[in-house]
């Protein structure tokens, strides 16, 4: 496999400074993050899954936003998105999470030993506990000369405790896990109609310019990225009302989305989709147990993310 490369595309160079740090191949614990800088201080939205590669994000968030005052906002507690909060605040600064992802935080990474192999995650700590701010509803962020609005996502949606970050001047939205592109979602934690819904309250709340999902390329208007969400999304509910063969149903996903990158994490989806509509509880870890046995065991990662990592400007 190729090294990853962390990829830094400004959006907007004019303050307030906006960034994507896109990173690719879209892998497992490969996710994208990004900043927003005003004059007084910098956002930065989501960290990584290891102390190395968040050390190298914030070597570079700090030659664009020199020593401001940092904020780290936390989309979701998945691993490779707050893993590294603890790396990001070791000279100080705050950090924001949801409700329903504050104490996952709190409790410090995840490197989840009975789904990954892996010898390169370094010297990951925990945040100080009272570092780490809940957010229930909209909280804007002034930055001196720039804001950003950290927004609470309604119910459940790819967890339980979703955040998105809106930089209304240039109109972009980071999105965290709600969109990804060219990246089967993962869904096992979620709920597939909250998802949904929240799909549709991204489009009517904030009707982005540019979106900076979670896993994947920056979209632009045009793109037909939350579209795409939502098509795969409904077609796990409906084929998922009348079958319950989730082998057969994940082999027809992966030939209708045969460009995607781990089809494995189609078979926990759909076990979620046929719970989701049947009113039943998903047992998360049976499927999560499928998804291995669909990728042919533990995930090596050691394997899969290659050397080390490579960084370009856009």
């Amino acid at each position: 496999m190729p090294a990853v490369t962390s990829n830094i595309v400004p959006l907007r160079h004019a303050r307030p400074g906006v960034v994507a740090y896109v990173k690719s191949p879209a892998e497992w614990f490969v996710s994208n993050s990004g900043w927003i800088q005003g004059s007084e201080g910098v956002v930065l939205v989501d960290t990584c899954g290891t102390e190395q590669a968040t050390l190298e994000l914030m070597r570079d968030v700090r030659k664009y936003a020199g020593e401001q005052e940092l904020t780290v906002v936390v989309t979701h507690a998945h691993g490779e998105h707050h893993n590294g909060v603890g790396v990001a605040l070791r000279d100080g600064g705050t950090a924001l999470a949801a409700h329903g992802s504050v104490d996952l935080v709190k409790a410090g990474p995840q490197t989840y030993g009975n789904v990954f192999t892996y010898t390169q995650w370094g010297v990951l700590e925990p945040p100080e506990p009272d570092a780490v701010h809940p957010v229930n509803g909209w909280q804007r962020l002034d930055l001196g000369g720039a804001v950003a609005d950290v927004v609470a996502v309604p119910g459940v949606a790819h967890t339980a405790g979703d955040l998105v970050v809106h930089e209304p001047r240039s109109g972009t939205l980071f999105t965290g896990d709600l969109v990804s592109i060219g990246d089967t979602p993962l869904a096992v934690h979620g709920s597939i109609l909250g998802w949904l819904d929240a799909l549709d309250w991204l489009q009517d709340t904030f009707n982005p310019r540019t979106v900076v999902p979670g896993h994947g390329p920056v979209a632009t208007p045009g793109h037909s990225s939350l579209h795409a969400m939502r098509v795969y999304l409904e077609w796990l509910l409906e084929v998922t009302g009348r079958q319950t063969d989730f082998t057969k149903l994940a082999n027809q996903a992966s030939l209708r989305w045969p460009t995607w990158r781990n089809p494995e994490r189609h078979i926990g989806n759909l076990m979620r989709a046929y719970a989701d509509q049947h009113g039943r509880k998903l047992d998360v870890d049976l499927a999560i147990d499928a998804v291995l046995a669909a990728a042919g065991g533990r995930i090596d990662l050691d394997c899969l993310l290659g050397g080390e990592p490579v960084r370009r400007i856009s």
